[in-house]
């Protein structure tokens, strides 16, 4: 018998990431495909979601061609995806407009009146304002001539798995933050709850791959795609974290914080203090905070040199940085480029590069951003001490963890032992199937099985205290700077 093969697939918020994995967790085959978010007005965020199916089909095709007549093995694909986002279907099941992202604000006021008219017990996923059921009541009182048209509405995971199989699913993570959709919200906006996706566990079959899709990228018709998690809880799972008191750190476009709980924390909780809480497996729950901004704070560093976006321009952004001394030779980034997020979350932040001299130069603000995205990050975990949680492990995912640098800044800023994870969340997708087709019995023994295990990263005694220092002077820099006033010059004709 031949060993089986699972398939992941994730949307993320800059990049479409498709690979194969066989059962002891090995990469076997990886690419991924970007697509472009479009900014055209301030507070505004959005993607075509037409791109995000050329970006996995295109990874599909590369993955099964890679394979070559091993395809035969695929036993399954689980997909996860960002969010929050909405998607309006047309009854040809191709989208209506635009995508707003995670960092789309058009809909906070609607969310404020959401929130006013039937409490705060839809909120869950994302920035609390933001959820898919704000967006959906923002979709229809803004664009009622678009939501007219619509067979359906769906958070992202949904508009893909219809894609994918024809029939509109979605699972607890990416969708309502439970295991339903819960009326009150729904019925505010005066929407037909039956025109929104079903609900699945991850490990259930969402349908079987489309003939159609099946001959565009050499797959078998009618292989079993699993519903699968949201993008931050398949990374939590490709890392390993499954057991309560589980964190994981995560340096991708966005900044988390992940830890592993045994309930739902309180809704109150969530919003007061800009905080997420969804779903997991085995029926755990996970909790967290975001930064709005990590990774591409060091990205939108790079366009501002002219650097290309990719990873031989990272590599030579960080060459040399090593040889900055903490606190950036008095360079001080405050990452809230996009706004701020966990604790006080004000879309209308913006960040700063502060003490600026003739003699800083390329190396030193590299450090400044590395450094202003870590103490973000302790902001966050600050807010999980102040909740009584209870941590025991911490590893730290994403593409800005690949930096041996990054990550000790992060273990020095938070003073804990931290465990670098090169699982993602297509590993996570491809452990959703291994548990899903019954290879593994449940998902302790698919962590065994298939994440590997690393040593702990330690913090510096000398750097720990430093980087105490540094945390007053960002706290005391970051207050002057939000409550500073700010003047904008408008254009006149």
């Amino acid at each position: 018998m031949r060993d089986p093969l699972f398939i992941g697939m994730d949307l993320g918020t800059t990049n479409g990431k498709v690979a194969c994995f066989d059962r002891n967790g090995h990469l076997l085959a990886e690419v991924k495909h970007g697509y472009l978010t479009g900014f055209p007005q301030e507070g505004w965020a959005e993607q075509d979601p037409k791109d995000w199916i050329d970006a996995l089909s295109l990874g599909l095709c590369e993955i099964v061609a890679e394979l070559g007549s091993r395809k035969r093995d695929v036993v399954g694909l689980a997909l996860s995806t960002f969010g929050p986002g909405i998607v309006v279907v047309g009854e040809d099941g191709s989208p209506l407009a635009p995508c707003p992202t995670w960092q789309d604000v058009r809909c906070f006021p609607y969310g404020k009146r959401l929130l006013e008219a039937v409490g705060p017990n839809w909120i869950g996923l994302g920035p609390p304002l933001g959820a898919f059921q704000a967006k959906l009541l923002w979709m229809k009182e803004e664009y009622p001539q678009i939501i007219a048209k619509a067979a359906f509405v769906t958070p992202i995971k949904g508009f893909l798995l219809h894609w994918l199989t024809g029939r509109a699913t979605t699972d607890p993570s990416s969708g309502p933050a439970s295991s339903y959709w819960w009326p009150p919200a729904i019925e505010y906006s005066g929407w037909d709850i039956n025109r929104l996706p079903s609900i699945l566990s991850c490990t259930e079959v969402a349908g079987g791959l489309r003939p159609s899709i099946a001959r565009q990228v050499g797959l078998k018709a009618g292989l079993p795609v699993f519903a699968g998690l949201n993008d931050g809880a398949a990374a939590t799972l490709g890392s390993g974290a499954i057991s309560l008191g589980d964190s994981v750190a995560s340096i991708g476009t966005n900044g988390a914080a992940r830890v592993v709980l045994p309930n739902r924390i309180d809704p109150e909780v969530v919003l007061r203090r800009s905080l997420f809480t969804w779903p997991y497996v085995d029926g755990l729950w996970i909790g967290g905070g975001f930064t709005c901004s990590a990774a591409s704070s060091l990205q939108w560093l790079a366009d501002q040199f002219g650097l290309a976006r990719d990873q031989v321009a990272y590599d030579a952004l960080l060459a040399g940085v090593e040889r900055v001394p903490i606190g950036s030779r008095g360079v001080l980034f405050l990452p809230y480029i996009t706004g701020r997020g966990t604790p006080k979350p004000n879309p209308d932040a913006r960040g700063a590069l502060l003490h600026l001299g003739i003699g800083h130069g390329r190396a030193e603000l590299t450090r400044a951003v590395l450094e202003g995205v870590a103490l973000a990050l302790r902001e966050i975990f600050d807010e999980f001490a102040r909740l009584d949680f209870d941590l025991h492990k911490l590893y730290l995912t994403g593409g800005g963890a690949r930096s041996a640098l990054w990550r000790q800044i992060i273990v020095d800023v938070l003073n804990v032992p931290v465990m670098h994870s090169c699982g993602d969340s297509t590993l996570g997708d491809a452990m959703v199937v291994a548990v899903g087709v019954g290879h593994y019995s449940g998902f302790a023994a698919a962590a065994d099985g298939m994440v590997a295990q690393r040593p702990c990263e330690m913090p510096s005694t000398d750097a720990v205290v430093a980087y105490k220092r540094l945390y007053e002077v960002f706290t005391e820099n970051r207050e002057a700077v939000l409550n500073a006033p700010r003047f904008e010059a408008r254009m006149t004709a």
